[in-house]
């Protein structure tokens, strides 16, 4: 079950569970509670630091010259510990969740965070962690003293 469905797929799972509670379950919407022009302005700016996170994570993995391919961590080249590494260790995975959670904010139904905390522990159960025990065997104490130097999330 580990690493066999990939993270932008996992995405589009939750984005349609999502949809699906929209659809069935709007009576739980919140749309009263939040200004049209406060929730415009929040999906817009989870949606913006999600695609500078993504697009600088991919960027440091490209400088490096190390795989970004998630369901083959083994073909790591190296551990990446600069940039935006040193704050998350999975910053391209936080980036997806912002992206759900703008999603979220965007159907205005509080349901769907619910969603979101699903995504967060099926990706770290079924993907962070196993990728974790494939970069411990690969990089050895490296990746031990990266791991506990940096989050895993923020």
């Amino acid at each position: 079950m580990e690493l066999k469905i990939i993270p932008v797929l996992q995405v589009a799972i939750a984005a349609i569970l999502m949809t699906i509670i929209q659809y069935y379950l709007p009576t739980v919407n919140v749309a009263t509670v939040i200004s049209p022009l406060v929730r415009v302005s929040l999906v817009t700016l989870l949606l913006t630091i999600a695609v500078i996170i993504a697009f600088i994570a991919i960027y440091s993995f490209r400088q490096h010259q190390t795989t970004v391919n998630p369901s083959k961590p083994e073909t790591s080249s190296q551990i990446v510990d600069s940039g935006i590494y040193q704050y998350s260790r999975n910053p391209m995975y936080l980036a997806m969740l912002l992206t759900l959670i703008a999603y979220a904010c965007y159907l205005e139904n509080a349901l769907n965070l619910f969603i979101c905390g699903l995504f967060f522990w099926y990706i770290t159960k079924y993907q962070i962690v196993p990728e974790e025990r494939m970069l411990i065997k690969l990089f050895g104490q490296n990746y031990v003293d990266y791991k506990n130097k940096v989050r895993r999330w923020l």
